[in-house]
């Protein structure tokens, strides 16, 4: 069976227009980058972060993710905080706003996949989970991060 990638990709890409489209943003959200609301993303799931570790994570140099960190600081989102286990490191985290703003995100997302998923057969919701699941964990070289 052939797989056409353009159509996958296009099949991706439209999914993400359409939540972005249908999520209801504040104003601070809709100011952001993309790359910005991706990095605040990605540290609120997956907690915080070393700087190297999001230039790795993004394929970004780390003064490219500094300027990102620093935008995102500068905002209030995200803080420069020492970790307890080796002083020298510094981690970036989600401040109070930050974690508000995830929190938004996430009850307007929960809210948008219960209306959509209504829609869908349960049956049909596994198929489609197992399929995500497996695509995330095939992307990650099986890793479960």
């Amino acid at each position: 069976m052939k797989i056409d990638a353009e159509k996958i990709m296009r099949s991706i890409f439209d999914l993400v227009l359409t939540f972005s489209k249908m999520l209801n943003f504040n104003s601070e959200i809709e100011n952001l980058r993309a790359i910005e609301l991706y990095v605040l993303l990605y540290i609120a799931q997956r907690g915080p972060q070393k700087m190297s570790e999001l230039a790795q994570s993004f394929s970004m140099t780390r003064s490219n993710i500094t300027f990102l960190t620093d935008s995102l600081e500068e905002k209030g989102f995200v803080a420069r905080v020492r970790s307890d286990e080796d002083r020298r490191v510094i981690m970036i985290d989600l401040t109070k706003k930050g974690k508000a703003i995830y929190k938004q995100i996430l009850s307007d997302f929960s809210k948008l996949i219960d209306e959509v998923t209504s829609h869908i057969p349960s049956e049909d919701l596994l198929v489609m989970a197992d399929g995500f699941e497996r695509l995330s964990k095939l992307f990650r070289g099986g890793e479960d991060r």
